[in-house]
């Protein structure tokens, strides 16, 4: 007889959603095999069995929630007998979650998790008709009465996603009966107007709402902001780009994730945490990318950034970022980092402020380069440029303004002479 439980997916992660069993009881399971499919703060993955055996119990089943390290289910030797009782109560009952008030804008995402067993992801799964869908737009058809073949789906390769079920409830605003699982909203909150419909919290958001708002109430957050002038960087991407085929090539991102890699290794007080004995200065630096998924935000990691080259920094953020987007990231990919670097350049934004994403000390907000008439140095011709806004949002626990200040423009020195970044 042995156990399985449920695993730490990080180091705030307290407990964890059963979306469905793989293995029913009875089933021979071989150590290293996937048996269920579990809802974290960070992705949908599916959990896999350290032992072999037959399955003799299942104690959390589907819909309920597991505390980290609670039993989920039995395993006996192969052709043992097989507990033919029902699945028992699971090992957390669901609780009523008072739905904190998130920060006026969230450009950041939940602290990476601490490293751990890379499980394999399964964001995207089949349905017996052959349709595609992600489990949070199954579990939200599910729970609202709608049949995901009438529904169209917008993400890739024609997968139902969140937000197409969101839009489908609108024209079904009368949920059924939820799960066990799923948090009700707290009565604290004004209840919803009539006809409004209201969507059940992912564990995502409920964890991007609980870690941000603690953030923006703990850390003082302040705020170092400055153009750069991209012409330099764009001139140097065009070069490093011609010859190589476009899944090769290096984005501007990638240029700004590296400059702040070499920045932070001279700046370790932004490259540090705020712990309860002090200043913690991170040994390493791992620069996480805000990346959008459907359920929110995540935030890959690179890790040693400041000793990586400019290709290998662009050739590991497009690995993340295309397994961010296909569901399957692991949580060694989530774990470990110590600044983050959000872009929302590619919308249009110009500038923006980035909440600090516990328990790192900043974060880089970085806008749309745009195309502007400036002086020529000290002299009244007027020319144009590209010009590149960036915001740095700070712990005035750890750091002041004058190193934040001296931290961005270097960052400014670097993207505005980027071939000192390749020596």
């Amino acid at each position: 007889m042995a156990d399985i439980t449920m695993p730490k997916m990080g180091f705030d992660m307290t407990e964890g959603l059963i979306v469905r069993w793989l293995k029913k009881v009875g089933d021979h399971v071989n150590k290293g095999e996937a048996i269920a499919e579990i809802e974290t703060d960070k992705v949908t993955i599916e959990i896999e069995t350290f032992v072999s055996g037959t399955i003799s119990e299942i104690l959390s089943p589907a819909g309920t929630r597991a505390a980290v390290g609670g039993v989920i289910a039995r395993t006996g030797e192969a052709g043992a007998a097989v507990a033919s009782k029902p699945a028992a109560a699971p090992a957390v009952a669901a609780t009523p979650t008072a739905v904190a008030a998130t920060p006026a804008a969230v450009a950041a995402t939940p602290a990476p998790v601490a490293a751990a067993a890379a499980p394999r992801a399964a964001v995207t799964t089949t349905s017996s008709t052959g349709l595609k869908a992600s489990p949070i737009a199954k579990r939200m058809a599910s729970e609202h009465g709608l049949n995901l073949g009438d529904i169209q789906g917008t993400g890739p390769s024609g997968r139902i996603v969140r937000d197409d079920v969101a839009a489908a409830i609108a024209g079904n605003p009368t949920p059924v009966a939820r799960p066990a699982a799923a948090a009700p909203v707290s009565a604290a909150l004004p209840a919803a107007a009539a006809g409004a419909t209201v969507v059940p919290l992912t564990s995502m958001r409920r964890t991007i709402t609980r870690r941000l708002t603690q953030s923006w109430q703990s850390a003082p957050h302040f705020y170092v902001s400055m153009d750069i002038d991209m012409g330099a960087t764009l001139e140097l991407r065009k070069q490093i780009n011609a010859p190589l085929a476009k899944d090769q090539q290096v984005s501007i991102n990638d240029i700004i994730v590296k400059a702040c890699g070499v920045a932070l290794a001279q700046f370790p007080y932004l490259n540090a945490s705020y712990v309860e004995e002090g200043i913690q200065l991170n040994p390493n630096v791992n620069v996480s990318i805000a990346v959008a998924i459907d359920s929110g935000l995540v935030a890959p990691v690179i890790t040693n950034t400041d000793s990586r080259t400019l290709g290998g920094v662009a050739r590991e953020a497009k690995r993340l970022i295309a397994l961010a987007r296909d569901g399957k990231l692991g949580a060694e990919n989530l774990s470990g980092g110590t600044f983050t670097v959000s872009n929302l350049g590619m919308y249009g934004v110009t500038t923006f402020d980035a909440i600090i994403t516990p328990p790192q000390c900043a974060i880089l907000a970085v806008g749309a380069a745009r195309r502007v008439p400036v002086f020529k140095g000290d002299s009244n011709e007027v020319i144009a440029a590209n010009i590149c806004s960036i915001t740095l949002s700070a712990d005035h626990r750890i750091t002041d303004g004058a190193e934040a200040a001296r931290f961005v423009a270097e960052i400014k020195r670097l993207i505005e002479n980027p071939l000192t970044m390749l020596m």
